[in-house]
């Protein structure tokens, strides 16, 4: 059940909230956004955004003890930026120097 819904979050790329036990016994709950597979050691941990931490977190499965898929408006997902593309023919570039051949 649990790989289950980890699976299907990685799917979906839908928010969820998970009961997580550390190794020391401490138990928290922790939403998460951006699930995957860890690069680091394959299909038995995830990594993910932790909105707790805010940060990239890396989470053992064996460890996760309930997934709740979640919807909140206060949880905001990380997004990818689009890169800035350079354009000459904008006009900022034709204030200060009106000589200036912008196509050379």
């Amino acid at each position: 059940m649990i790989y289950d819904d980890i699976q299907k979050a990685i799917d979906t790329g839908a928010i969820i909230e998970i009961e997580y036990t550390k190794n020391d016994g401490t138990a928290s709950v922790r939403h998460l956004s951006d699930v995957k597979y860890s690069d680091e050691f394959g299909n038995t941990h995830i990594q993910a955004f932790c909105h707790k931490r805010n940060e990239q977190r890396t989470f053992k499965i064996s460890r996760i003890s309930r997934v709740t898929f979640i919807n909140t408006p206060n949880i905001i997902t990380p997004t990818k930026k689009t890169p800035y593309r350079f354009d000459r023919s904008k006009r900022i570039f034709k204030l200060y120097n009106h000589d200036i051949d912008h196509n050379n």
